[in-house]
């Protein structure tokens, strides 16, 4: 799952993608015979397993798999005309186009896996759910220790309603401790 590879690599892969698998459309599978013919665009080419609305993207189904045939992706919105985005990739074929293909056994295909576009946005996702773990953690120990804080004073003044000068100064002890501890915990 490296971030590069070879056109001839893609090529290979969709060769043998087209031999084992029936497509839902027809008109697939001469897009992607077209591709393979055009080795500037497999260049371009990226496999990937999600849609990017923003950029060109081609979802390609075959018959096995519960998705649509042939749907094309692009700025001006969603075509499932293989003419459309044939003739858009003729019109700029230098641009950057990505591929999602579902057919069954997909997730345990090698050959299909190596061309996947690297999961830097999987890791910049789990990174950004790891920090927002964190900082929840953080706000939840933090209230959990002004809650403590409360309750230790609230002890405190039955210790000098009961004139217990031990246990006040225990718990003072106590509460110095936590409100240091609090403290710490503000500081960035």
């Amino acid at each position: 799952m490296g971030n590069w590879v070879s056109a001839t690599e893609k090529s290979s892969f969709l060769k043998w993608f087209l031999k084992h698998y029936q497509l839902k459309q027809r008109e697939a599978r001469m897009f992607l015979e077209y591709l393979l013919k055009k080795h500037h665009i497999l260049q371009n080419l990226s496999f990937t397993d999600k849609i990017k609305y923003n950029e060109k993207t081609v979802v390609i189904s075959s018959i096995q798999a519960d998705e649509p045939g042939f749907v094309y992706y692009s700025t001006r919105g969603k075509s499932e005309n293989v003419s459309a985005a044939l003739n858009d990739l003729m019109s700029n074929p230098t641009g950057k186009l990505n591929i999602v293909l579902h057919f069954q056994g997909k997730q345990l295909n090698y050959r299909y896996l190596k061309l996947l576009e690297s999961k830097s946005d999987s890791l910049k996702t789990y990174r950004q759910f790891e920090q927002y773990s964190k900082d929840a953690d953080a706000l939840i120990n933090k209230v959990l220790l002004e809650q403590e804080i409360k309750f230790i004073k609230l002890l405190i003044d039955e210790a000098l309603d009961n004139r217990d000068e031990k246990e006040f100064k225990r718990l003072i002890l106590k509460l110095q401790d936590l409100e240091n501890e609090l403290a710490s915990k503000k500081k960035p």
